[in-house]
């Protein structure tokens, strides 16, 4: 621990509080909407962009965890939801042999309960299928907007959800982030958190 830091068990101690009663969440979601109004922009998002990143795991043993084929990575997946500005809205980790699709559902579930009420459209790529489309539309009144990249010419930035794989890039700047170090899940949704809010503190 950094010397002007508490004693670790001290910081641990809150740490370990603040995940479990929702804390970081709650904090994370105040510094969102503020973030939002010093851009001149509507507290709550109305759009949503959503992405997931495969990461290894540091440790042995540690479950859930699995094996993705398509990126060749043991470990889990960072499963997010961006505003337009880059900023994280929600994250779930699960294990990395988990398809996108339906892993998808706790993601979005998980983003309107914590009442982002203007909510009404998902960007995603084509991982992200007609069922899952069809099942938010129903259950929440959202639509789902499938960005192929196969329909752009030649290489380009696709549009809006570049600003999910940005926000990928500012997360692995987090030394914690660069793997998966954390035995449970929600400590490292816990940490997804905090390198997203200690970059909203920086332009306040």
């Amino acid at each position: 621990m950094p010397n002007d830091l508490p004693p670790w068990p001290l910081c641990y101690y809150y740490f370990w509080k603040w995940r479990n009663n929702g804390t970081w969440e709650g904090l994370n979601k105040a510094l969102v909407q503020r973030r939002r109004r010093k851009a001149k922009r509507e507290a709550s998002p109305s759009v949503g962009v959503i992405d997931s990143q495969s990461i290894k795991c540091s440790e042995w043993g540690v479950v859930p965890k699995g094996y993705d084929g398509y990126k060749k990575i043991n470990g889990r997946k960072r499963h997010i939801i961006v505003d337009t500005l880059g900023l994280v809205l929600v994250v779930v980790v699960h294990a990395a042999n988990q398809h996108d699709s339906p892993a998808a559902r706790a993601v979005l579930t998980r983003l309107m309960n914590q009442g982002y009420e203007r909510m009404s459209k998902i960007l995603a790529d084509s991982a992200y299928g007609k069922k899952l489309a069809r099942w938010l539309k129903k259950s929440y009144g959202l639509i789902l907007e499938v960005v192929k990249v196969s329909e752009l010419a030649g290489f380009q930035t696709v549009p809006m959800r570049w600003k999910v794989e940005r926000t990928f890039a500012w997360m692995n700047w987090s030394r914690r982030l660069s793997k998966d170090y954390e035995c449970g899940v929600n400590s490292h949704e816990s940490f997804v958190y905090l390198s997203n809010i200690s970059r909203m503190l920086k332009h306040f």
